[in-house]
């Protein structure tokens, strides 16, 4: 949770953006919330990782989005 707004918040502008609306995403986030996994989820992020986060799957993640 941000400030001013949230992961889902910044992704729906980013992905509204025709310029910004291919640029990969992965949540890092402590929210482990169920519902608001199940919603984040719903809008097809690349990846959703909980903290704590160990250093292999951490890169594991990067390496497969960005390849």
């Amino acid at each position: 949770e941000m400030p001013e707004e949230n992961g889902p918040m910044v992704l729906e502008k980013l992905r509204a953006n025709e310029v910004t609306r291919d640029i990969p995403v992965v949540f890092l986030t402590g929210i482990n919330d169920r519902e608001k996994i199940k919603n984040v989820l719903a809008m097809k992020p690349q990846g959703y990782l909980l903290k704590p986060i160990n250093r292999d799957k951490l890169v594991q993640t990067i390496s497969q989005v960005i390849g």
